[in-house]
């Protein structure tokens, strides 16, 4: 796989993760970002087992800019921003059917549920109904399947419509697992190629549209150096970009 790094210093490494590659797996059959860059890294330096690490990850079948640590240091500075919410994620999605606000906010609560590897949605309302006693309302223990509920929150902006579907930009301000596949699907706008989350209707929609993989892609990036503090923008160059938002 050829190696498309955006950025480099001493202490970061920006790079586009394609479609189909996981950010790190255990797997020893299997590619990933992690090995993929230790390679690289240790050809550049020579070490045996150059450090690499995960600040954050994209689903395997998701596309776009992933930002890695060179060292500890680095490291703990990035995921702290991750954590803080001080770093932004933005999206590009293409989801069935149209959306009654032209730009919008979604707020959910959600829970990854380990053994199906899925993310279970509810609303506030469901959720206030359903939840422990908790002062905060942000996390709710289910005491039948033991998932904890945490408050997801995303804003969008529909970029393109079209009759059946959306082209949407997306700002993540939490980071739950499956967020955006999960919450879009939740209110009825299933992400294209995602059999996962899909409905028969984006099954149906997907296969019209030759779209297989799942139409979401990290577009834009921002953060602050953790050495520097500078703040730092990457956004995707054309040729990276997925063919059914180029189209």
């Amino acid at each position: 796989m050829q190696l498309d790094i955006i950025y480099e210093d001493k202490d970061i490494l920006i790079c586009f993760k394609p479609a189909g590659i996981a950010t790190q797996t255990a797997k020893l059959s299997s590619q990933d970002m992690v090995s993929i860059l230790k390679n690289y890294l240790s050809k550049q330096g020579g070490e045996k087992s150059p450090y690499v690490g995960v600040i954050h990850r994209l689903d395997q079948p998701v596309s776009g800019l992933l930002v890695f640590a060179k060292n500890q240091k680095a490291a703990a500075s990035l995921s702290r921003q991750i954590q803080d919410g001080n770093a932004n994620k933005d999206y590009i999605a293409f989801c069935t059917g149209t959306l009654e606000d032209k730009n919008g906010t979604l707020v959910h609560y959600v829970a990854k549920d380990s053994k199906l590897s899925l993310a279970k949605v509810m609303d506030e309302k469901e959720f206030i109904e359903n939840r422990e006693a908790d002062k905060k309302q942000t996390v709710q223990i289910n005491k039948e399947d033991k998932l904890i509920y945490k408050k997801a929150i995303l804003t969008y902006e529909v970029e393109k419509e079209f009759e059946d579907s959306s082209i949407i930009k997306v700002h993540l301000q939490t980071g739950r697992f499956h967020q955006i596949r999960g919450q879009f699907s939740f209110i009825g706008n299933a992400l294209l190629g995602d059999a996962k989350y899909g409905s028969a209707e984006s099954r149906q929609l997907s296969m019209k549209k030759r779209i297989n993989k799942i139409a979401l892609c990290a577009y834009r990036l921002v953060l602050k150096h953790p050495v520097t503090g500078k703040e730092m923008e990457f956004v995707l160059e054309e040729k990276y970009l997925p063919e059914w938002y180029k189209a």
